[in-house]
């Protein structure tokens, strides 16, 4: 068995394909590209697969959760598709959902709520089904960004 394929069995890897991998941080962090395993890129919202326009030129990260004391990173370049439903979007990551976490949807919403509650007082969160993360404009604005 490959070290690729050894690394997909042990983060549980579903529908993904690791193509490299790297340690960095004097080994404290394991980065890894991955790609999904079949063909063909999805829409976020209808899920139905969809012809592929461009992919981004830089690759995106995802952290994960810390595996054996490593921090995980996912390292992807995401594609734009052209859904006949929905348009030009980017395609459905599913390493990114909050699923990966394996945490009960009430402790995400907890979590949330704190966050939340620390910014603004009163604010409640009905019927969430997706929470998504922009790390890359997380830190605009402030002055560690």
């Amino acid at each position: 068995m490959s070290n690729l394929k050894l690394l997909c069995k042990l983060l549980h890897l579903i529908g993904m394909k690791v193509t490299w991998f790297e340690f960095k941080d004097h080994n404290k962090e394991l980065h890894i590209g991955v790609k999904p395993y079949k063909n063909g890129c999805c829409c976020q919202q209808c899920q139905r697969r969809c012809p592929i326009i461009r992919q981004a030129e830089e690759s995106r990260s995802w952290s994960d959760v810390t595996v054996l004391g490593l921090k995980i990173v996912f390292w992807y370049p995401p594609k734009v598709i052209d859904c006949e439903t929905h348009g030009k979007a980017q395609e459905a990551i599913p390493w990114a959902a909050a699923a990966i976490l394996k945490m009960p949807t009430s402790t995400l919403s907890d979590l949330l709520h704190r966050v939340i509650t620390r910014v603004r007082k009163g604010h409640k969160i009905r019927g969430l089904v997706t929470l998504g993360v922009d790390e890359i404009s997380y830190l605009r604005g402030t002055d560690k960004g």
